[in-house]
């Protein structure tokens, strides 16, 4: 009777062993179920955060180029215009897509307080950013043009934007001539009788 029972025992024992093999083998696998559902919410959030930040440091380097009140202002990036329709100091083997010469980020880093900060914040980081001009022709459609094209941006990419207004009485700074003297500008001046000269929309496009 005695062995019987210790049979007994061996049997219990071992269908408890399964019985707690089966149950860690379940929540393993109920665990491993919820980190495939987790996984992409979290990772989303994290996007969303950095998106957020590079959208504020994007928008902060704006305002700190317009309130400058040095010779790379924001508005006198805007008026850096060349006497051949372009802007001083762009780069011949850089173009925008509308065939333009435009900046390199080193170039427009050394011409303009925004180019500056940009390059320390983003391209450093390995970050791509384009720097565009948005304003109204005389014929009241909208225009723009690139200062810094780095390609298209990707469909995680931000944007933050300022803008600028240009008056007939404010020189060109690459060569001292008023807004309202040049025959070939970059920006078109939308009306000739007035001394608004233009509102141009400086944006920024992170990715």
């Amino acid at each position: 009777m005695k062995r019987k029972s210790n049979a007994t025992e061996r049997g219990q024992a071992y269908t408890l062993e399964g019985f707690i093999s089966a149950m860690v083998v379940l929540v393993a696998i109920l665990l491993a179920l919820q980190s495939v559902v987790i996984t992409p919410t979290t990772g989303g959030a994290a996007d969303r955060t950095v998106q957020s930040q590079m959208q504020q440091e994007a928008q902060d380097a704006l305002v700190v180029a317009a309130e400058d009140t040095d010779e790379n202002s924001l508005s006198q990036m805007v008026r850096y215009w060349d006497e051949d329709g372009g802007f001083e100091g762009t780069d011949d083997s850089f173009v925008d897509p509308h065939g333009n010469n435009v900046y390199s980020p080193g170039n427009f880093s050394d011409e303009s307080e925004l180019g500056e900060i940009l390059y320390d914040r983003f391209d450093e980081r390995g970050q791509n950013y384009n720097v565009e001009l948005h304003y109204s022709n005389e014929s009241d459609e909208t225009e723009n043009r690139s200062l810094v094209y780095q390609g298209s941006p990707s469909s995680n990419a931000v944007s933050a934007s300022y803008t600028v207004s240009l008056y007939n009485n404010q020189s060109v700074t690459a060569n001292n001539g008023n807004l309202d003297e040049e025959e070939d500008a970059p920006i078109e001046n939308q009306d000739k009788d007035e001394s608004l000269y233009n509102v141009v929309e400086v944006r920024v496009i992170v990715w």
